[in-house]
């Protein structure tokens, strides 16, 4: 009973609390994958995003952000050249909390630290030829060509979040343009030859200029 009695109790002041939903968007102004791809992701990011209001001037925000990725690879060796390009669909779930500064009329600065996961999936498509037969003897002059379509679904990666900016709190309206770093555990994309150099790779710290507009 007193478990229930707490769970009831936590609710209630849970959903007490001024509550906003809206929509988070922006630009990324970092790089893009590197090595020997061609980058062609797209900068922005967008998606909704909900927002509690807490005691002691903190607040809790969690976003459901969208941003396409992409990239062409080209590959060629003695006996055949190859094409590759890929697009892939990220989604990334930032949980931040939020501590609200002492502000000036309606602007009020704040500073955040969070948690995102990360998912990216996708499909490539490839094509190319190359030589063969070119172990007989004599050597024959004949090319095979390759066409293929496939689904691509990388490992899930996690990111720390810092944030910071301001808040403009009008009636029922909440505009908070900010900054955020994002540090990724791991590189959700890379690839090394087999001699260990370097073949390319994803970034692993991202800076966003976003802005949140939200109801409440």
């Amino acid at each position: 009973m007193r478990t229930i009695a707490f769970l009831l109790l936590s609710a209630h002041f849970a959903f007490a609390q001024p509550f906003a939903v809206g929509v988070e968007g922006g630009l990324r102004t970092t790089g893009d994958v590197s090595g020997t791809l061609t980058p062609e992701s797209k900068r922005y990011i967008v998606g909704p995003k909900v927002e509690v209001r807490l005691p002691w001037h903190l607040s809790f925000e969690f976003d459901a952000l969208y941003r396409d990725i992409g990239f062409t690879g080209y590959g060629n060796t003695c006996c055949g050249s190859s094409i590759t390009r890929e697009r892939d669909r990220s989604w990334e779930f930032p949980m931040i909390v939020k501590y609200h500064l002492p502000g000036i009329a309606r602007l009020h600065p704040f500073v955040g630290i969070g948690y995102a996961p990360r998912i990216v999936r996708g499909s490539d498509v490839s094509s190319g030829s190359y030589l063969i037969g070119i172990t007989e003897n004599p050597p024959a002059s004949t090319y095979e060509y390759f066409n293929s379509r496939s689904k691509v679904s990388y490992p899930a990666t996690q990111g720390l979040v810092i944030s910071g900016g301001v808040e403009f709190r009008a009636p029922h309206v909440l505009i908070s343009p900010e900054l955020r770093y994002v540090h990724w555990n791991q590189p959700f994309l890379y690839e090394f030859g087999g001699d260990g150099s370097f073949q390319y790779t994803s970034p692993q710290d991202e800076l966003f200029v976003l802005v949140g507009l939200a109801w409440h």
